[in-house]
């Protein structure tokens, strides 16, 4: 099944608007495709995170939702967090979290002998830690695979257009689905 829209629909699209210079048919209108107000948040999140639109009511023409409801769900999620936070590499979040344990670590070291253990609210410290590390080393989240995604078609396209052409059709279909 094929699906067409004006041109100009092509940014309404969570992954189709970074895929412009490289698509040549036409895409599915975000807001002809009826999807979950969950679908929507994430959307209307990475509009806001990602792409740096800030204005809410662009950003509810952009995923169909009113613009009471962006402004809400920012506040809810913290978005401004969220899109801060994004500005910080993998890396350096992943070398923040090692230097904390480390630095708990060392200060469970400097206690008396015989008292060089966590205590409940350091081990949950340190628990949080671990996990938080382990996540970090192991998921690739959304904003992650688009940016991967962008990396790659940008890379291909010199190479071969219509595989990349196709890849970024495939590249949108696995998108669209991981916000399902």
């Amino acid at each position: 099944m094929s699906l067409r829209i004006k041109r100009g629909a092509v940014s309404q699209c969570c992954m189709l608007n970074y895929f412009k210079g490289v698509r040549q048919r036409n895409l599915p209108n975000m807001a002809e495709r009826s999807l979950s107000n969950k679908q929507k948040r994430e959307h209307a999140k990475l509009l806001y995170t990602r792409d740096g639109i800030t204005v809410y009511k662009e950003i509810a023409r952009r995923v169909n939702a009113t613009e009471h409801s962006i402004g809400r769900w920012a506040k809810e999620d913290n978005w401004e967090l969220y899109r801060k936070n994004m500005l910080l590499t993998r890396e350096e979040q992943m070398q923040n979290l090692l230097n904390e344990l480390a630095e708990l670590n060392e200060f469970i070291k400097q206690k008396p002998e015989g008292k060089r253990f966590a205590n409940a609210k350091e081990g949950d410290v340190r628990r949080k830690l671990i996990k938080d590390i382990k996540e970090l080393e192991t998921k690739a989240s959304l904003a992650e695979i688009i940016e991967t995604s962008k990396r790659m078609i940008r890379w291909l396209s010199p190479v071969d257009l219509p595989l990349a052409q196709k890849l970024t059709d495939l590249f949108d279909q696995f998108i669209k689905d991981s916000l399902r």
